[in-house]
């Protein structure tokens, strides 16, 4: 899996990998599964926290409604997402954002707490 992290914000958010937001099309080159995405086909948004050792990464995930949950992005910073959240937001025009914490869990399937944007 690759990370994609912000490399400058001058004149807006450049990232080390190549992400696209259009009004009907959405690609980034880390995406799973790969490919561009229709705006129109997208009906949430989801980011979920991952404590992957000691470091914590986070996955933007697009829900559609004709197929799979499609993991966007992964970056390692809040910062990173919230850019790009608000990047996706003037495509995805009042489409439904959850977050689900990375938190330690009191059993071993216990899901971490979501909470709507």
């Amino acid at each position: 899996m690759r990370i994609g992290k912000i490399i400058s914000v001058d004149n807006g958010p450049k990232r080390n990998v190549e992400v696209r937001i259009a009004r009907d099309v959405l690609f980034s080159e880390i995406s799973e599964p790969a490919g561009p995405i229709k705006v129109m086909d997208v009906t949430a948004i989801d980011v979920v926290e991952e404590r992957v050792g000691g470091t914590s990464l986070l996955h933007l995930y697009l829900q559609t409604s004709n197929g799979p949950r499609i993991r966007f992005y992964t970056g390692e910073t809040q910062l990173d997402i919230a850019l790009l959240l608000d990047e996706l937001e003037a495509s995805l025009v009042d489409k439904p954002r959850t977050w689900s914490k990375a938190e330690p869990s009191s059993g071993a399937n216990a899901a971490p707490p979501r909470r709507s944007l």
